[in-house]
């Protein structure tokens, strides 16, 4: 075994130790879900960074720049754009819903309790898919260092994750993610600057590309694709299920605000700079497959030593979100429609707990099935965003700022979207290049508010509404 693997290695047992010391504090449910809501600001910054800075957003990334160009970094910037949104307009809010663990404990005081079960099957759909996108990512690296099969690879980093966010609940994962940050934020820039080094620096870097590379709209596309896919990644993301946690475990909502800004700003260069990798392997690695970017990259530019603290950072960065999506799912199940749909004897809080640590490993497995049939973990991404933000984020935001609505406009909303989204993908989008996640929202938007303009909605909370 040589000096990375045993880096690696090393920081791998580390994370899982991590998990098992936070085991101890975690006896029940509630402790399972939100902890003692005793998370700093920084804690709350770092987990929110390294929970959204996953693979799809760093390897998916790099590999659509080194095939198309930076068009598709800068899109994500759209991401950054609506964290920011929520450190302003949602995180100050927060504090109007301290005691819930779950979307479905923010959606059922509006909207009643059937609101609530589709919020659980919603947020453990979206989140099995976005986990898949991570547990690709993973497959790829354990892949390339220890020559283990991809499908092989990916079992390996699942069962992973599932150990220690399944023992340890939220602390785990937000004291793993702080570990995880420390290494990622480091990791990717060291690796751009040695390869923006070998390329000879950055004027030597741009002669060398495409030119096509370097437009934000290069031949073939449009303006109206650029804006749709920035847009999917406004709304993609916005306040599923791991990051409305994150807005609930922390008590100073004040320091929540900030830290979420904080971390909106930061993924700006990060996405940059992990967009760039993929135009340095273009010039230095131009005959690779575009997913084993990062991989290749570390092989190629970075010395032993090093190249152990390197390879750890770029687990971390997968591992941060996978380990979040994972709880987030079994959280919504349990909470939202196991509690919901079944008699008072089964809700012993012990039960809860440990039905919370099964689903943890349902979740595993939907999520590895995923990242086995599509390859790209972009593309998994959008996949998952079209089970959330269509069918539930208007209705959501509406909740969170506690806006009076109707019970009957979460229904209407959720069907406009769902019916919109569908019947885009099936025929207008050969029509118009945008995305069936953007005419959904619209569409749930437009139902949704002329349902609340035409009825007169009760207090938010009341149970007068049909």
């Amino acid at each position: 075994m040589n000096l990375d693997n045993s880096i690696v290695i090393l920081y791998v047992v580390l994370v899982v130790f991590i998990g098992l010391f936070c085991a101890r504090r975690t006896k029940s449910f509630n402790d399972f879900a939100i902890s003692d809501m005793n998370f700093g600001a920084f804690a709350i910054f770092a987990t929110l960074s390294a929970s959204f800075i996953g693979g799809g957003y760093s390897f998916g990334n790099a590999a659509k720049v080194f095939d198309s160009g930076i068009f598709y970094s800068v899109a994500l910037i759209g991401f950054s754009l609506q964290i920011i949104l929520v450190g302003i307009f949602i995180a100050p809010k927060m504090s109007a819903h301290d005691g819930a663990v779950s979307v479905g404990d923010i959606l059922e005081p509006t909207y009643g309790k059937p609101a609530r079960v589709i919020g659980g099957l919603l947020s453990f759909v979206s989140c099995a898919g976005i986990l898949g996108a991570q547990l690709g990512a993973m497959g790829l690296i354990i892949n390339t260092f220890l020559g283990i099969s991809i499908a092989s690879s990916i079992v390996i980093g699942c069962l992973i994750v599932m150990l220690y966010s399944t023992v340890g609940g939220i602390s785990a994962v937000v004291w793993t993610d702080v570990l995880q940050f420390c290494l990622l934020i480091v990791a990717v820039p060291v690796i751009f600057c040695l390869g923006l080094n070998e390329c000879g620096g950055w004027s030597e870097l741009i002669a060398k590309l495409p030119a096509q590379h370097l437009k934000i709209i290069p031949e073939g596309s449009s303006v109206l694709q650029f804006v749709s896919l920035f847009l999917v990644f406004v709304l993609g993301e916005t306040l599923v299920p791991p990051y409305v946690q994150r807005l609930l475990v922390s008590k100073d909502k004040k320091k929540l605000a900030g830290a979420t800004i904080g971390s909106g700003l930061l993924s700006v260069p990060f996405f940059l700079i992990a967009g760039g990798l993929g135009l340095i392997a273009m010039v230095l690695l131009p005959e690779i497959n575009s997913n084993a970017v990062f991989p290749s990259m570390i092989n190629l530019l970075v010395p032993i030593g090093l190249k152990g603290i390197v390879i750890s950072g770029v687990v971390a960065i997968i591992m941060s979100s996978a380990d979040s999506f994972l709880l987030s799912s079994s959280v919504g199940i349990v909470q939202d429609v196991f509690m919901p749909l079944t008699s008072d004897k089964w809700h012993d809080d012990k039960y809860k707990f440990r039905l919370a640590r099964v689903v943890n490993l349902v979740t595993g497995l939907s999520a590895m099935t995923i990242s086995m049939f599509i390859p790209n973990m972009l593309d998994i991404l959008v996949f998952a965003y079209n089970f959330w933000a269509p069918m539930i984020l208007v209705q959501l935001i509406a909740a969170l700022l506690k806006k009076t609505v109707t019970k009957a406009s979460f229904f209407g909303g959720f069907a406009g979207g769902l019916v919109g989204s569908v019947l885009w993908n099936m025929f207008g989008s050969k029509i118009l290049p945008i995305d069936s996640i953007i005419v959904g929202v619209v569409c749930n938007f437009a139902v949704f508010y002329i349902m609340n303009m035409r009825s007169k909605p009760a207090a938010v909370g009341s149970e007068a509404v049909a």
